[in-house]
């Protein structure tokens, strides 16, 4: 049903016939190929969408008007010659319904995806989060909806507000309040010193993986923030490494086995309906148009 003041945007491009062909072929193995295929060629004309949308913007500064990532646009359709294939970026988008889990024996009955209970919610409502712990939530949550340049400062930003707390708690408990105080004010600026200052009161060290991870993080996000730079679907897991890494890294301040269990437990099982394929293929964007090659 069309529906007015909404856009719909049709993109000429071109195909590799075998791969058409095989996606319309009845033989699953390469039918599920070329399908990934398509999926992955749809997904390449995204930063090709997003030039045309900030274009737009900057001359018409409208406020509704956003660019677009795989969940935004997750469904899209092939054309040639008549014929119609559906392509789905994001299979959590298209469900109607919660799915069915199978037990881990295979054996019994499948049971309904769900994360919690509501008698166990509701004993959660009043729940006071760790200092940073609602910007790691952010971080995670933008990954999934495609901003990877937010999801990036937003777990830099989860790496600092932790850091205060605990580096600050720390100072208090070997030299007083006063002093905690004094040491906070003086390192605002200064995340490295605070970091070697917490590790010599409390005695732990943070593995060097996780420190260059880190370092590469905050890099990238002194480029996006001071630098302009902006993360697109292509650089997908560069992010995804950031923000996984800052998690890690927040479990690890945080020092608490309960709350690190509900982050990294069951994460397959919280996984389902990701994108997770993205990168098979790797787009490039040429005068003779968007050009995918495997990885």
């Amino acid at each position: 049903m069309w529906r007015k003041c909404k856009t719909c945007l049709k993109v000429e491009s071109r195909c590799n016939e075998d791969v058409w062909n095989a996606a319309s072929n009845e033989e699953l193995s390469r039918k599920n190929a070329a399908k990934l295929y398509l999926a992955e060629l749809c997904r390449a004309h995204i930063p090709v969408i997003n030039r045309l949308i900030k274009g737009y913007r900057l001359a018409t500064y409208d406020y509704f008007a956003f660019e677009v990532s795989p969940w935004d646009i997750p469904k899209w359709y092939i054309e040639h010659d008549g014929n119609l294939i559906s392509s789905t970026l994001l299979s959590y988008r298209e469900w109607d319904g919660k799915p069915l889990i199978k037990p881990k024996d295979l054996s019994g009955k499948p049971e309904v995806y769900s994360l919690i209970e509501a008698d166990d919610l509701r004993n959660q409502i009043s729940f006071v989060p760790t200092p940073g712990e609602l910007e790691l939530l952010d971080s995670i949550n933008l990954m999934e909806r495609g901003d990877y340049s937010g999801a990036v400062r937003r777990i830099t930003t989860a790496i600092e507000v932790i850091l205060e707390a605990v580096a600050g708690k720390a100072m208090e408990v070997a030299k007083g309040k006063q002093a905690a105080e004094k040491f906070l004010k003086d390192t605002r600026m200064h995340f490295d010193e605070r970091l070697k200052s917490y590790q010599k009161l409390t005695g732990r060290q943070v593995s060097g993986a996780l420190l260059q991870t880190l370092k590469e993080t905050r890099a990238l996000r002194h480029q996006i923030v001071h630098g302009g730079y902006r993360i697109g679907p292509s650089e997908r897991m560069r992010a995804q490494k950031a923000v996984d890494t800052g998690r890690w890294l927040f479990n690890w301040f945080e020092n608490d086995q309960t709350r690190r269990d509900i982050r990294e437990k069951r994460i397959a099982y919280r996984s389902l309906g990701r994108d997770l394929v993205a990168g098979v293929f790797r787009p490039k964007i040429t005068v003779d148009g968007v050009v995918l090659s495997p990885i």
